[in-house]
């Protein structure tokens, strides 16, 4: 990185005041405060229909107590609103899963490198991969999905839209887990109705699910604490209960006419019923009966998912820069990008050929259990 001198901006330099002159119709005009107004949350809610995006994420919420909101508006209308956080020669969008048009990603970053000169990287982190074509140099990296399953009106419909083995399995394991185990239910809780010690056990048993899967288990205290306190406003949990005990379930929370399947669970004696594919198929059938439009099983190919009717929508990390010379100043922030595509592009292909059949993809889905066993030979579970 080049050690020329560059104007310094203070790191709260003031935001500029709105002119007190209406803008003239279809102009756009952009405001950039230094705090995050609380009354952003429902316009965030509406422009994006994510989580990831609302200020109601405890992640979010808790990133927005010391950053900048940027909003550009069309008349009443907003087009785009971004929360993000400044450090020396970067600024990082942290509100994610957004599906952007390459306009307003250009009209954001011109605006930041106009408005702090001394930055040279603007960075969004999760958005839609179909950017279009930018002016600035950019780059893709750290690809990821949202498997998003479109819910019909009616359950039949959803129902019968499935595959004709996951239907046949569904009617199968229903049956035999309410044979094998008299006492055997499955319960749905809504809002208040929705019991801390509940989401205390689903919470447990995917510890268990990821400890046995030789996975970190990544829902620390203040997400647990928040996933508790969210379910009692727009929760939605569908339990699977044994004599009154939790074995297994599926927690998820509405926003607007979207529901989001945050944790997922089973009690993995229960594994040979696909306990935790009855649970999320059962949860689908409560969204549709509330008249929600998506059901978004985030992040995660996992084949139930699709068996489920979801579709990938990718997302990627994308950097801005202000000039093609800084692109290349920072070749090795590029490069390392670079590389980590390339390696998750081929641990991709391995995994797609997990389900195909013939001889070459089964010795590749040989290969690909035999790399997990090795990544996971050290892992320690969480205390």
């Amino acid at each position: 990185m080049s050690n020329a001198s560059v104007p310094i901006e203070a790191k709260r330099s003031p935001a500029p005041q709105p002119s007190d002159q209406p803008a003239p119709e279809g102009e756009v005009v952009i405001s950039c405060d230094d705090t995050v107004p609380p009354s952003l949350e429902a316009e965030l809610e509406q422009l994006y229909h994510h989580i990831n995006s609302s200020l109601c994420h405890h992640a979010v919420a808790r990133r927005a107590r010391n950053a900048y909101a940027y909003v550009a508006r069309r008349g009443a209308e907003p087009l785009a609103i971004f929360l993000f956080q400044r450090e020396d020669r970067s600024v990082e969008v942290f509100n994610e899963m957004m599906q952007l048009p390459p306009e307003e990603i250009e009209r954001f970053a011109s605006y930041i490198f106009k408005r702090f000169p001394s930055v040279a990287r603007v960075s969004f982190s999760k958005i839609g991969k179909e950017i279009g074509a930018l002016s600035l140099p950019w780059q893709q990296y750290g690809q990821a999905e949202d498997i998003v399953v479109r819910l019909p009106e009616t359950l039949d419909a959803y129902f019968s839209g499935l595959g004709a083995k996951t239907r046949r399995n569904i009617r199968y394991q229903m049956k035999a887990i309410a044979t094998d185990f008299p006492g055997f239910s499955f319960q749905t809780y809504e809002n208040d109705a929705i019991a801390a010690h509940h989401v205390a056990a689903l919470i447990e048993l995917k510890r268990a699910n990821m400890n046995e899967k030789r996975i970190k288990f990544g829902i620390k205290p203040e997400e647990a604490s928040w996933l508790t306190e969210l379910a009692k406003t727009n929760g939605l949990l569908v339990l699977a209960l044994l004599d009154g005990k939790v074995c297994g379930g599926s927690l998820s929370f509405r926003l607007g006419d979207h529901y989001f399947a945050l944790l997922n669970g089973y009690d993995a004696r229960f594994a040979k019923y696909s306990l935790g594919m009855l649970c999320c198929y059962l949860a689908m059938t409560e969204k549709i009966q509330r008249g929600a439009r998506e059901a978004h099983l985030l992040w995660g190919r996992n084949q139930y998912k699709f068996k489920l009717l979801g579709v990938a929508r990718d997302v990627a990390n994308l950097d801005v820069y202000r000039s093609r010379l800084l692109y290349c100043r920072y070749f090795k922030r590029v490069g390392r990008n670079a590389l980590d595509n390339l390696v998750q592009r081929q641990k991709w292909k391995l995994l797609e050929n997990e389900q195909r059949r013939g001889f070459l993809p089964a010795l590749l889905s040989q290969i690909v259990k035999i790399m997990r066993r090795i990544k996971r030979s050290n892992f320690r579970p969480a205390s």
